[in-house]
């Protein structure tokens, strides 16, 4: 049932999402060119062209170039903001996790979505960064009061599945009860399925894998296979929290493992990225 939620929850917000006007431009792009080619047969009195000369034909595909240039451009600035935006914000949340408190990663996350105040479910997407950043500085409280700060109930299973993760976060990251911390990431990693692949999902679903392969290590229930997900996660993620997070993961794994030089260098990394957080520094009995 979640993936037939979550895939007309996906349609309905596909004319909202971020390349929606890169994807508008696309399709107007044919009608402008008809139009200019009806412009033309306008200005020539309607009649068929015979076949140009160099100099006409320059001239004509100066013009078409002209118009094909100003598409091209609006296409790739378009693109090129997106991408921008999404790499300024990263740097800026790397920053922030050098703060030693929360309030820097926290304005952070307020600009970010102060600036995508049009994007669908916008204020689900803040509270759960919020509490995410909470529980990294080891504040379960303030965590719990973040995400109960919006009411989870009616939205589609990909949304509501923020909710769990980030509680399974909390419990992994401030608790000592990791079975129930992997109990709850299972299923919020169940509420992310989808019927068919959706552009973005595997990126997506990535902390939310992440947060399973903890779960498993901090059970102590982890396979070979399990430990070698979390390693690719941790090499490819772009996200902060994640890169984190799995890292962490594979601090304590090691560091049960009996293997003090790769313990030791995830420990460095993350002392390096983010001093502050308690959490991430403590290896769980």
């Amino acid at each position: 049932m979640s993936r037939e939620e979550n895939a007309r929850y996906f349609e309905s917000i596909r004319p909202r999402s971020a390349l929606a006007p890169f994807k508008l431009w696309m399709k107007l792009l044919p009608f402008i060119l008809v139009a200019y080619v009806a412009a033309y047969f306008m200005v020539t009195g309607g009649k068929t062209p015979k076949l140009p000369s160099t100099e006409e034909l320059s001239r004509s595909g100066s013009q078409l170039g002209f118009v094909l240039l100003v598409g091209g451009v609006l296409a790739v600035g378009t693109l090129g903001s997106i991408f921008w935006k999404g790499l300024s914000a990263r740097r800026k949340i790397n920053a922030a996790f050098l703060h030693p408190d929360v309030s820097a990663l926290l304005a952070v996350y307020e600009q970010v979505y102060a600036s995508s105040s049009r994007f669908p479910d916008v204020a689900f997407y803040r509270a759960s960064s919020r509490a995410l950043a909470h529980a990294c500085y080891g504040d379960a409280a303030s965590a719990r009061r973040e995400l109960a700060s919006v009411d989870w109930s009616a939205r589609p299973p990909v949304i509501r599945a923020m909710e769990r993760v980030g509680e399974a976060s909390i419990v992994m990251l401030c608790e000592d009860d990791p079975a129930r911390g992997l109990a709850l990431a299972k299923e919020a990693l169940s509420m992310v399925e989808f019927p068919s692949p959706v552009a973005g999902s595997d990126e997506g679903r990535a902390y939310y894998e992440i947060c399973v392969g903890i779960g498993e290590v901090l059970t102590g229930t982890a396979t070979p296979d399990s430990l070698a997900a979390l390693e690719v996660h941790n090499q490819q993620t772009n996200l902060p929290v994640a890169w984190l997070m799995s890292a962490w993961g594979l601090r304590v794994a090691s560091a049960r493992a009996g293997n003090t030089v790769g313990a030791e260098v995830l420990r460095k990394r993350l002392q390096k990225d983010a001093p502050h957080c308690a959490p991430l520094h403590r290896i769980p009995g």
